[in-house]
């Protein structure tokens, strides 16, 4: 197979055929198992043998990946290793349940996966806009799922990340960008800029921004008005 970089190369590939993936899922490497771990194309019956493997990258891997069964995340909810929690909080098929016992997890990082999760329900999500953490808050506003009315709550957040994230979401609506388009940071203008939902008087003003950044987000938005 080649040197370790290749072996790993190879278990990256998604194109690499199933029974080459079987083989590298009992790589000696942990660096080949994690990539077959993460692989789209890799077989149910490997990422079930790499659920119990022994380093939590792997496990973490196998976690997120979306072909792993169902009953097999459920149980990595509750997996002592913070890293394989993030990947539940990441995967797409995470159930409802699941995502409801890690919103309360003691990691910020895991509770902001589920934050950001398409599953997440928008009671859970309602409550994780209040979260201590602002990381938490970001996951929630970068979440097109999120309600609006927790979006313009967001939208007066401390964090001025988390006022960048609002003013990044495709879902904010207009309103709401005219109003962000005024805030004091240039951060928070300059994702306003950059929005396609952002109305062109509000980009014909962004155009004019004292912040170079806030203007070449005006400049890369396809909606701006030509000069």
């Amino acid at each position: 197979m080649g040197d370790m970089t290749d072996k790993v190369e190879i278990a990256e590939d998604p194109d690499t055929p199933v029974e080459v993936l079987t083989k590298l899922a009992t790589d000696e490497d942990e660096y080949v198992r994690f990539a077959v771990a993460e692989n789209p194309n890799t077989p149910i019956e490997s990422l079930t043998k790499l659920a119990t493997d022994e380093n939590e990258y792997v496990r973490s891997a196998v976690a997120a990946n979306p072909n792993t069964p169902v009953e097999v995340v459920t149980k990595f909810a509750t997996d002592k290793s913070e890293f394989v929690r993030r990947g539940v909080g990441q995967n797409p098929n995470t159930p409802i349940e699941s995502l409801i016992k890690l919103a309360t997890d003691k990691s910020e990082k895991v509770r902001y996966w589920v934050a950001r999760n398409r599953n997440t329900p928008i009671e859970l999500l309602i409550k994780l806009a209040t979260d201590e953490s602002e990381d938490v808050r970001r996951g929630v506003a970068e979440n097109p799922d999120t309600p609006v009315e927790v979006l313009i709550k967001l939208a007066t957040d401390k964090d001025k990340w988390v006022r960048s994230d609002v003013a990044r979401n495709p879902n904010t609506p207009i309103e709401l960008l005219t109003k962000l388009a005024t805030d004091k940071s240039e951060e928070v203008r300059y994702w306003v800029a950059e929005n396609r939902n952002t109305p062109v008087e509000t980009l014909t003003k962004l155009a004019t921004d004292k912040n170079e950044d806030v203007r070449r987000g005006v400049a890369v938005n396809p909606n701006a008005p030509k000069k």
